[in-house]
């Protein structure tokens, strides 16, 4: 891609005297040396620069025939400009300049003649790196050569990219990150990781200049303080198209996805290099493009906060650090659909919301066994979340009823007691105080049930509501009821035999 200037206005100021005194005193050196304007060539690469120096020795002829050069300023071309600046030269005055607005900023320049004022600019900067190089792109993009342009240097190469020493130096320098031999990188991106192109959990914009052996990588999150380094690179030189030197890519999680064709891994490229976006612009829409086309994909893909997981759903759960039953339901959920999972800033739970609709009620029958019961939860006005805690919850305690002896026709105390037990194993302390509140309105009732709250650890709270006969016998009680709610499902039987006769009832159980 051709690199092109961007301007956005001009206008007239009267000129500072520093400034004049500045664009007098280059005009005076060009009429000791006109060449200056045009870069150091190699015998090869002169030839594309022959033409326009016979123009510019031509005018150096009359440098200082002021007469002559109001003639000659007429030209458009860089010989025209130079003829513009010598009159400059000779009547020692510029009182008002023009200014053109770059990218890097504003330039003034005086004008003079007729000559194209990007041609008047790269004559009266010639010292200046990047402006000088205004005055010959015409050429280079004519005849597809390479000119670079440093403080310490002015070269062309002619048809191959051949960026010297000092201007690569130079260009590190410039960028502003730290040098490891053939990587200039931010401390965010490990010399080898940008080396190799690996992936990263941080997005990083990787620019591969082959020519001159260097990579240079920067992070999303040092991109924010970066303007467009491919700006700040292709400012210094001058060719027809950058692409054929440079590899620019932005290097995401994403991009790993073999679905993603070569156009959406450089989309926005062409914004770029014109600098119409910078390097976080850059980085952000490429990521978001790529991000966008994988969730279009027909395979199964996940990614979290931008870091892929590929296929791996038991890795890309094991992240989200699910709770159990979470788990279960999220394992559930992405083995029934084929569809990627590309996700921010999320939770276990927005997940399971997610696919709800769809396999919730499936994943209830899976859990419970018993499509009333799955369909029956599915329709509570709960989260997704506590609607399956609620399954496993009452699956587990079907489980342990399905474990404990099925009783036909328990006499009351028996009946009591058992009650307590199963709902303690079932639903836990707080159920089963609730329990004991039902006891029959007997003294060995009341003893039984002052001997569980003492085995649940809350005698002390309900004391009072037992009389000094019952508490006494409670107390005695306490260390059978303590035994029936641990015993193991065998033995359940013969403790709760053992309770009752304790108890000094006789009421037997069958």
């Amino acid at each position: 891609m051709a690199k092109k200037g961007r301007m956005t206005r001009s206008f007239a100021r009267t000129a500072p005297k520093s400034q004049e005194k500045y664009l007098i005193e280059n005009a005076k050196k060009l009429q000791q040396d006109p060449f200056l304007i045009l870069p150091t060539c190699s015998d090869e690469s002169a030839k594309y620069f022959q033409k326009l120096r016979k123009k510019i020795t031509k005018v150096h002829q009359y440098c200082s025939n002021e007469k002559k050069l109001e003639t000659l300023s007429h030209k458009k071309g860089l010989d025209g400009a130079l003829a513009g600046t010598y009159l400059l030269a000779i009547s020692e005055k510029a009182p008002y300049l023009a200014a053109l607005t770059f990218p890097t900023g504003d330039v003034t320049y005086a004008q003079r003649g007729k000559a194209d004022r990007e041609k008047l600019i790269a004559v009266q900067h010639f010292d200046d790196p990047v402006f000088r190089l205004r005055g010959i792109t015409d050429i280079v993009f004519k005849k597809n050569i390479h000119v670079y342009s440093w403080d310490g240097g002015f070269v062309c190469t002619g048809k191959d990219a051949h960026p010297p020493t000092e201007f690569i130096d130079f260009i590190r320098t410039k960028i502003g990150f730290t040098s490891h031999h053939d990587i200039v990188s931010c401390p965010h991106v490990p010399p080898s990781t940008a080396r190799k192109k690996e992936y990263l959990p941080l997005n990083y914009l990787r620019i591969e200049w082959t020519p001159a052996q260097v990579t240079i990588a920067l992070c999303e999150n040092c991109a924010k303080s970066t303007k467009n380094t491919m700006f700040t690179i292709s400012k210094y030189m001058v060719q027809r198209n950058l692409s054929d030197d440079f590899v620019i890519e932005v290097i995401t999680q994403m991009g790993q996805h073999p679905g993603l064709s070569d156009a959406q891994k450089t989309a926005s490229l062409k914004d770029y290099l014109s600098g119409g976006l910078t390097d976080a612009d850059f980085i952000k829409k490429i990521s978001k493009s790529q991000e966008e086309s994988v969730k279009t994909a027909e395979e199964q893909i996940f990614a979290l906060d931008g870091v892929s997981y590929g296929t791996d759903a038991s890795r890309f759960i094991e992240v989200l650090q699910p709770a159990p039953y979470e788990k279960s339901a999220l394992e559930f959920f992405l083995s029934k659909t084929q569809e990627p999972l590309i996700i921010s800033r999320t939770s276990p739970g927005k997940i399971i919301e997610r696919y709800w609709d769809r396999y919730g009620n499936e994943f209830l029958e899976s859990i419970l066994g018993d499509t009333d019961k799955a369909a029956s939860l599915y329709q509570l006005d709960e989260t997704p979340s506590h609607i399956i805690v609620l399954a496993y919850e009452y699956q587990q305690r079907q489980t342990i009823l399905s474990r404990l002896p099925v009783y036909q026709n328990l006499p009351p105390l028996a009946a009591f007691i058992d009650a307590v037990s199963r709902t303690y194993r079932t639903f836990g302390e707080k159920k089963a105080v609730a329990e004991i509140k039902n006891h029959p309105d007997t003294p060995k009732a009341k003893s039984i049930a002052y001997a569980f709250l003492l085995a649940l650890g809350k005698g002390s709270e309900e004391k009072w509501k037992y009389s000094k006969e019952e508490i006494e016998y409670g107390e005695f009680l306490h260390q059978y009821t303590k035994k029936l709610l641990t015993v193991e499902p065998e033995q359940y039987s013969a403790v709760l035999q053992e309770l009752l006769t304790v108890s000094g009832s006789s009421e037997m159980i069958a």
